[in-house]
């Protein structure tokens, strides 16, 4: 028997959230958040797994899934902790686990520079305090091309697979599943893709900001009390090999799992992350 599952919609800061919740109530809670544009469902096959251990909350950042699209300004990573922590709230889930891919990791760095104690441990998903700079030109550059819309969903699907390479050895209709979530058919029978366009305009830019937000999040990540997993794509372009070994260094409860034949970033579905998953939490 499966475990209950519910779709569930909150208003955080002033912004309509939706969130996907898997498992009893009564259970640990284990917070999953996506990366730039992605969505709640990035997260259906690890929380299919781990619901029967934990009650997985899986969240649309605000602007992506169903979540509502916000005011402009609201889209940085401050906003986002400040949703994270009021929804924990609103939900009375005073510690958690965290999950959190790319994006969604840094926004758990910047949260635990100002409150560690919430995490009772945390999964950085091909992620740290700072960029590989060839990772952030080329996300910087995809937000900039997505196409406004597609004329079918097969042309959405072809895209998504031109621009991971590693996909291409995926059989298509695994592909389509995930991709299906990423978009939706308008009424004039175009697909476009979930996340308002906006959210790439308030991407920080300035050298000194990027560098002050980086300095945020190594406290972070060194405040966190709890254990801590880092699972990195053997090819990835947005976590360097020195970065992760620094992120070693700085918190020594970490532990790292790589993920071969990956860029960025795992879908955290790979055997060899359900494995080192089922370690993490045993």
């Amino acid at each position: 028997m499966s475990a209950p599952y519910r779709d569930e919609f909150r208003t955080v800061n002033g912004c309509r959230l939706h969130f996907q919740d898997w498992g009893d109530l009564d259970a640990p809670v284990l917070l999953m958040v996506h990366g730039l544009s992605q969505q709640s469902h990035t997260f259906d096959a690890v929380a299919e797994r781990l619901q029967a251990r934990f009650r997985c909350i899986a969240l649309d950042v605000r602007g992506r899934g169903e979540s509502d699209w916000a005011d402009p300004k609201t889209y940085n990573h401050r906003t986002y902790m400040d949703d994270i922590l009021g929804l924990m709230q609103a939900l009375d889930v005073p510690r958690w686990h965290y999950m959190g891919t790319s994006m969604g990791g840094q926004i758990a760095m910047m949260a635990a520079a100002k409150r560690p104690g919430v995490f009772t441990s945390v999964v950085f998903n091909d992620i740290g305090p700072e960029l590989d700079p060839r990772g952030g030109a080329r996300i910087t550059q995809y937000m900039q091309t997505v196409p406004a819309s597609f004329p079918d969903f097969d042309a959405a699907l072809d895209w998504a697979i031109a621009q991971y390479p590693w996909l291409q050895g995926v059989p298509r209709d695994a592909v389509a599943g995930s991709v299906r979530w990423a978009v939706r058919e308008a009424d004039d029978g175009t697909w476009r893709f979930r996340f308002d366009p906006a959210i790439i305009q308030n991407a920080p830019a300035d050298p000194a900001m990027l560098k002050k937000a980086a300095a945020i999040m190594w406290q972070g990540l060194e405040a966190l009390r709890g254990p801590v997993l880092l699972v990195r794509g053997v090819d990835t372009d947005v976590l360097h090999a020195d970065t992760a070994a620094r992120m070693a260094q700085v918190q020594p409860r970490l532990t790292q799992v790589d993920v071969p034949g990956i860029g960025h970033a795992p879908t955290l579905a790979e055997p060899v992350v359900l494995e080192a998953l089922d370690t993490f939490y045993a």
